[in-house]
């Protein structure tokens, strides 16, 4: 019983001065204006990261990020079957970022995929894939602001 309350005195101790702090807490403390000077590359993941970067400038901000970047998409056969047609595609997007800080300039590429099987309706393989777009240009969206918590 003894060693029961020790251990119980002993956690309560050790957990109350630890600090707990989300690793995402930073990313909406983000107080920059963000500045798209150039996109390439694919139009559709061009505009939903733009979108993104829009959403969270802080226009009265006095801090100005400079961010180009070039998207690359891409969507492959991953699978067939033993009659040759398509079952299984991954979705590739490939962005190179160039971020412009004061003086500083870094560049970095972020990457992502999916794989995803064929839809036999063409019309609801469209819009699925349009979707999966989006996700992918917000996970995107997402690992950049992170990036830019760091540069701070």
């Amino acid at each position: 019983m003894l060693k029961k309350i020790f251990f119980i005195i002993l956690s309560f101790n050790l957990l109350s001065n630890c600090e707990y702090k989300p690793v995402y807490s930073n990313q909406n403390n983000l107080n920059y204006k963000i500045i798209i000077t150039d996109f390439s590359g694919d139009k559709d993941m061009n505009n939903l990261i733009a979108a993104n970067l829009k959403r969270n400038s802080r226009d009265n901000s006095n801090e100005i990020i400079n961010i180009s970047f070039n998207s690359r998409y891409s969507k492959n056969v991953l699978a067939k079957n033993k009659a040759g047609t398509i079952t299984d595609y991954q979705t590739n997007v490939v962005v190179s970022f160039v971020i412009k800080k004061r003086n500083d300039s870094e560049n970095f590429e972020l990457n992502e995929k999916f794989n995803f099987k064929k839809i036999v309706d063409k019309y609801e393989e469209k819009n699925y894939e349009q979707n999966i777009k989006r996700n992918l240009a917000n996970s995107i969206s997402q690992k950049l602001f992170l990036r830019l918590a760091i540069i701070k």
